[in-house]
């Protein structure tokens, strides 16, 4: 039985009375009525979705030159969007169902420069129940968050909009489910949560951001990939160990025939040297033979996009050992 819907699309209706209203508010001229006539069908019924909101704001944007202003800017990719908390006169002298509009299309325009923060802050605070295109907010909202590394808030959102899937846009459907896929096989303090972070910080130089919160992730990156280089060379340390007790053991019982009702068996204090690390990891210390295996232990379960991004870190890092 299929589950219901936990949102639903808003009547377009109801935002074209926002409009006339609107109009009557800001006493329109004719021939701004008549622009903003056209861009409404005769029956809205059927409009949602990003119809529904583009329509919205292109009626905004002829009441208001500011909006227009806005959009213009939204429009041109190679301009940088205005967020919202510059904008002071859209919290004071829009409505409540424009202003949702507006930072809706700023957060959109934001994702998809790949400026993820400013699109999640762009679109705090609205309400799913309460704007004109809540697929697109949920959509928007879920691939930030999937780029920012926040799965519990992505899965969340993913799945409310899932929840209308075969009256989504295709695209949305589509990424949404690859963004949900992707996300199911998602491990905290594992290799794939180091790659994740890895492009994150790439994706922000891109951008040309180089600041406290690049250099935090930065650290973050180095303490989570010296963790587990650790633990990979306990693990070596301890098989090695073990080769060496059970070569001892061999070449004493050659040495020294056994007793036929002696039971086989040995011990070992179990000690395991430990190597001085210093302020970093011991992988500047590993011989080259090991290093290699240490990183083929590493990245051999990961996709190789991952393995890539990581074997470079590597590959830097060796470089700063010399």
């Amino acid at each position: 039985m299929r589950k219901t819907a936990q949102w639903d699309w808003p009547a377009a209706t109801v935002y074209q009375e926002f409009v006339v209203s609107y109009l009557e508010q800001q006493q329109a001229s004719e021939e701004v009525r008549r622009r903003v006539e056209s861009y409404w069908p005769a029956d809205v019924r059927g409009l949602r979705g990003p119809e529904l909101l583009d329509r919205v704001l292109a009626s905004g944007a002829a009441v208001d030159a500011r909006v227009n202003e806005v959009l213009v800017r939204l429009a041109d990719p190679l301009a940088l969007p205005p967020a919202p908390r510059d904008l002071p006169w859209l919290a004071t002298e829009v409505p409540g169902w424009l202003q949702d509009a507006l930072r809706l299309a700023c957060g959109r325009a934001f994702a998809q420069r790949k400026m993820y923060d400013e699109a999640l802050e762009s679109m705090a605070g609205i309400q799913v129940d309460q704007v004109c295109d809540p697929g697109s907010l949920l959509f928007y909202r879920a691939l930030s968050e999937h780029h920012l590394l926040q799965p519990e808030a992505c899965l969340e959102d993913v799945d409310l909009l899932l929840q209308r899937e075969s009256e989504l846009p295709v695209r949305y459907a589509r990424l949404a489910r690859l963004i949900r896929a992707d996300l199911e096989g998602y491990e905290p303090e594992s290799l794939d949560e180091v790659a994740r972070l890895m492009r994150d910080v790439h994706r922000r130089l891109d951008l040309g951001r180089a600041g406290q919160l690049v250099r935090e992730e930065e650290q973050k990156i180095v303490e989570k990939l010296d963790k587990l280089i650790e633990q990979i060379e306990q693990q070596m340390q301890q098989q090695q160990q073990q080769q060496s007790q059970s070569q001892g053991a061999d070449q004493q019982s050659q040495s020294r025939p056994m007793e036929e009702s002696q039971i086989a068996g040995g011990s070992g204090p179990g000690d395991v040297d430990k190597k001085d690390t210093g302020q970093r990891s011991g992988w500047g210390n590993l011989p080259p033979a090991q290093r290699q295996e240490a990183l083929q232990r590493l990245t051999e379960q990961l996709p190789s996009h991952y393995r890539d991004v990581i074997e470079g870190y590597f590959r830097e890092l060796a470089k700063q050992d010399r």
